[in-house]
């Protein structure tokens, strides 16, 4: 028989969900614990595992109650989310805020049971969504929200007494995912032209040095060990171990830890650095020619020219125009960064073919106050738990001393103050509470706590191909990372042999520069027709700001030059659909997007504000593409010879 309420349930939801749909059709409820009853005011309820959902009082005055105490119900940049569906009565309570609401109901066969008797209001409002699992939860988080947003959860006391584990779960992961969302976007706005600059200043060495690729399995089978040494406070705990047992280990060393291992003797087999920003002062105690270095091709161009014993491209295959650059080299494999260097030397231990990886000073978190290693370059910041405000908070005692962590050859002592002041404001923003590896709550960064489940993913993925391999986290009392074994360093030695440490001099590049030069060239050719669009788009800008100044006021031609100056826009805007083309540019048109956010025509002060930063924003663009097209000239030249 035809179920109509379903029907228009399911025609609605499949607008943003097809899959769950699918799974609503697909689901036996009959046979679920579920049933429907009244409240005293002759409201429907529903009972599930013998636990009435909804207040037996009334159902829609616990709805309201817990609407009523909602903090912050005005910030429309908030989203809201509902655990637990129910009949609806709190999601239509709450769906005429002004705001994202995002309902998360963990049982299929509850949610399903609901769909096929009820029409909820809230559920047809454009601001609400509906989801079943945690990755879709994810989903509707990144794309509703900006750094900016803020995250609030509500739920049924019903459901406290039958999820309430999944309920602190899915609070940790809205508040990992938003952090992640602020990492993404932070990355995309501040990271990016400097990434992409450095990767076409260092086009020439790119495609001169050996890729990591070239090493894979070269220790495979051989019972080597390889140690992967970040900057966390384990490092120093162990360095004395470390130093003592060099031979045991091919040692994978992260850039902020390499001043450390100097001042105890410790070399390295590889130094490994995906720095963005110039980090030359940390090699300034060692001579880099006696080291191999393992670098993603957007590392700062300055550390990218020093001169090593040997340099390895890790080109990972999603950041920035490595995709591109992947396609010169013709590498088509899955080789990942993800946003932290430790994670870079322990897949380039992978590449290898190590049947066994130690990492140490992997704490990811803020153990006994420490937040760095002893010795490395972030040393003096503590992490400390301030009674009156209630939470940890991360501080420098030396703020001045900190600032020169940050101090290049090309800034001032105000302006790496300045970027140390930003520093501690961004850590103190994202401090996030996690499971050591003896059971306890410490604090971390919401980063580190992606970090973690990343490493425990690759583990997973890792153990399913290759179910021999051995996985040891020697950052004693740092955070759980699920798939490694928690072990001791010096309880791990007398199992591991002497190790046969690495002659790659004789790795070189091997490219096919007949089809380097086809792709070089045509870059350099989409690049210069979006120039060609950007020095349109800056005269019509300027002429238009002119217009509006004289006249005062928005005149017949002035929105003919408005017009004119969307088309060129548009021109713009169009250039993205080359696959290519839109590595380079995406980062600059999210800048004008940012900017059309408003109603930026409403009126003459708008307008003239939106043109002024437009302006801004394309001479700022037009900056960077003339450098690409300088440095893609000159990776030619060098080619060609």
């Amino acid at each position: 028989m035809e179920n109509k309420v379903l029907e228009k349930n399911l025609a609605r939801i499949s607008q943003y969900d097809k899959e769950l749909c699918n799974k609503i059709l697909m689901s036996d409820f009959e046979k679920s614990n579920i049933s429907i009853t009244q409240t005293q005011k002759q409201e429907y309820n529903i009972i599930f595992n013998n636990i009435p959902l909804h207040d037996n009082s009334g159902a829609v005055d616990e709805a309201k109650k817990i609407v009523e105490n909602i903090i912050n119900k005005d910030n429309k940049n908030t989203i809201r989310i509902i655990y637990g569906l129910g009949l609806g009565y709190l999601a239509d309570e709450m769906s005429s805020m002004d705001s994202k609401i995002i309902i998360y109901e963990p049982n299929l066969d509850l949610l399903s049971f609901v769909l096929n008797i009820a029409e909820i209001d809230a559920l047809f409002k454009d601001n609400v969504f509906i989801c079943n699992d945690e990755k879709k939860l994810k989903e509707h988080i990144f794309k509703n929200s900006n750094p900016k947003t803020k995250m609030s959860l509500s739920f049924l006391k019903s459901y406290k007494a039958l999820f309430y584990n999944d309920i602190v779960n899915i609070s940790k992961l809205a508040q990992k995912t938003q952090g992640e969302h602020f990492a993404a976007q932070n990355t995309l706005i501040k990271t990016a032209p400097k990434a992409i600059f450095n990767t076409f200043r260092n086009l020439k060495n790119i495609f001169s040095n050996p890729n990591i690729q070239d090493l894979k399995d070269l220790y495979k089978n051989k019972d080597m060990t390889a140690l992967c040494l970040s900057a966390g406070p384990s490092l120093r705990e162990n360095i004395e171990i470390i130093k003592n047992n060099q031979d045991k280990f091919v040692i994978f060393a992260v850039n902020p830890t390499i001043k450390l291992l100097k001042e105890f003797d410790i070399k390295p087999d590889f130094i490994v650095d995906i720095e963005t920003g110039d980090t030359i002062r940390q090699f300034d105690t060692i001579n880099t020619e006696d080291y191999y270095f393992i670098m993603e091709g957007f590392c700062s161009f300055i550390v990218s020219n020093l001169k090593t014993k040997k340099t390895f491209n890790y080109l990972s295959d999603s950041n920035f125009i490595n995709p591109w650059v992947r396609d010169c080299l013709k590498i088509n494999d899955e080789l990942k960064t993800l946003g932290t260097v430790s994670y870079t030397a322990f897949m380039s231990a992978v590449m290898m073919g190590f049947d066994r990886i130690i990492l140490c000073g992997q704490d990811l978190a803020y153990k006994d106050g420490k937040c760095y290693a002893k010795g490395s370059q972030f040393e003096d910041l503590e992490c400390i738990f301030d009674k009156e405000e209630n939470k940890f908070k991360i501080i420098s005692p030396d703020i001045e001393k900190y600032a020169q962590s940050f101090k290049t050859k090309r800034n001032t002592d105000e302006a790496a103050l300045q970027v140390a002041k930003n520093n501690l404001e961004f850590l103190n923003k994202n401090i996030y509470t996690i499971k050591s590896q003896t059971g306890e709550n410490i604090p971390t960064q919401t980063g580190y706590a992606l970090f973690i489940d990343w490493f425990s993913s690759a583990a997973d993925e890792l153990k399913k191909k290759n179910p021999n391999i051995k996985l040891i986290n020697s950052s004693t009392g740092g955070a759980q990372i699920d798939g490694f074994e928690n072990i001791e360093l010096k309880n791990i030695l007398d199992k591991l042999n002497k190790v046969q440490k690495p002659d790659l001099n004789n790795f070189e590049s091997n490219i096919d520069k007949n089809y380097i030069i086809q792709k070089v060239s045509a870059m350099k050719e989409k690049l210069e027709v979006f120039s060609a669009f950007l020095d349109e788009f800056i005269e019509i800008t300027q002429k238009l700001l002119k217009e509006l100044q004289i006249k005062k006021v928005i005149t017949p031609n002035s929105k003919k030059l408005v017009e004119k100056h969307e088309e060129f826009l548009l021109k713009m805007i169009s250039c993205k659909k080359d696959n290519d083309l839109k590595l380079v540019i995406l980062v600059f048109l999210h800048g004008f997007a940012e900017i059309m956010k408003e109603n930026y025509q409403k009126d003459l002060k708008s307008l003239q504000n939106a043109l002024n930063k437009m302006l801004e924003q394309a001479l700022f663009t037009k900056k960077y593409i003339n450098l690409y097209i300088k440095d893609l000239t000159n990776c030619k030249a060098f080619i060609l010879k």
